[in-house]
């Protein structure tokens, strides 16, 4: 009998019309009920904990000089091939990567190249310093908290440098830490003594830094340490340690950059530290290349461990 009823109804033109529009509030009934639903399901459930207080395992902190990075296409040069530049940081797996050499524009391509990493990336950027350059970070807001903005020193060693050294601080699950990032005069010979007072400098600063409250401070940058000058050994003599033994530039014959660490305070090491050889991976050793698209650095990366209990 309801199929013959059903029936009659599909056969009628009003019958027709008058079925659509049950079946059509019907559907908004039950789409209705099933929103409520879920709100009163996320109403209830409690809130997720942030996983930068609660991240396990380690975390990798890199440097990198990125040359003359900024918006060259403003100008009419070539632009940085920010699409490789944001492959090499995520297959590197970076977790937080000081850049230096940050020129004028560079303040956009550093949002350009946050965007080109797209979430959960965040980047922050100094004022500018010596030769209108800043440093940039970018850091993974769902394994970094940054605590505060990051700026240039400003104390008495600063009338020192070209380019004054920038300070940040971050936390990385329980492991909360200072960078002393820095860009060294670069000059044209090995025993500069320009480039070895900026360094005898940020010793000094990086002595102050670990005289306070936090004592994992992490000096790292373009140190342009050439082998045959000793200005890493500064910092040696008051029990920082190099972390970086391999060449970071093109041609592979000079350690550059580096990160330093007192090993006594930063028990967070992992032991574990690497170079990217971009130049070689992925532009094939065609160096004009690798300069013109993406740097004449390579850049430097070391793993801490970020589950254990502070060690300050």
């Amino acid at each position: 009998m309801l199929a013959y009823a059903a029936l009659r109804i599909l056969r009628d033109a009003r019958g027709r019309k008058i079925l659509l529009v049950l079946l059509i509030f019907g559907a908004l009934a039950l789409g209705l009920w099933y929103w409520n639903e879920q709100q009163k399901k996320s109403r209830s459930a409690p809130a997720p904990t942030p996983t930068t207080t609660a991240i396990e395992g380690r975390v990798r902190i890199a440097t990198w000089n990125l040359q003359k990075f900024s918006d060259r296409d403003k100008a009419g040069q070539h632009p940085p091939d920010l699409v490789t530049i944001a492959r090499i940081v995520k297959e590197a797996r970076f977790d937080v990567l000081a850049i230096q050499e940050v020129q004028r524009g560079g303040a956009q391509a550093v949002q350009k190249l946050r965007r080109q990493l797209n979430e959960p990336w965040r980047h922050a950027i100094t004022e500018p310093t010596g030769n209108n350059e800043r440093y940039g970070f970018l850091y993974r807001e769902d394994r970094m908290q940054l605590l505060e903005t990051p700026a240039l020193y400003a104390g008495p060693e600063a009338a020192v440098f070209d380019r004054v050294p920038a300070i940040a601080r971050f936390r990385a699950g329980n492991f909360d830490f200072i960078l002393l990032t820095a860009h060294l005069w670069y000059g044209d010979k090995a025993n500069n003594p320009r480039r070895k007072a900026e360094a005898a400098a940020l010793v000094r600063i990086a002595q102050s830094l670990a005289a306070g409250p936090e004592k994992d401070v992490i000096v790292l940058g373009d140190f342009n340490e050439m082998r045959a000058s000793g200005n890493l050994k500064l910092f040696e003599e008051v029990a920082f340690v190099r972390l970086n033994h391999e060449p970071t530039n093109l041609g592979s014959t000079e350690v550059y950059d580096n990160l330093l660490i007192q090993p006594n305070h930063t028990r967070e090491y992992a032991g574990v530290v690497g170079v990217v050889k971009f130049d070689e991976t992925l532009m094939d050793n065609d160096d004009p290349r690798a300069r013109q698209d993406i740097s004449d650095h390579r850049p430097v990366w070391a793993e801490f461990n970020a589950g254990g209990a502070d060690d300050d």
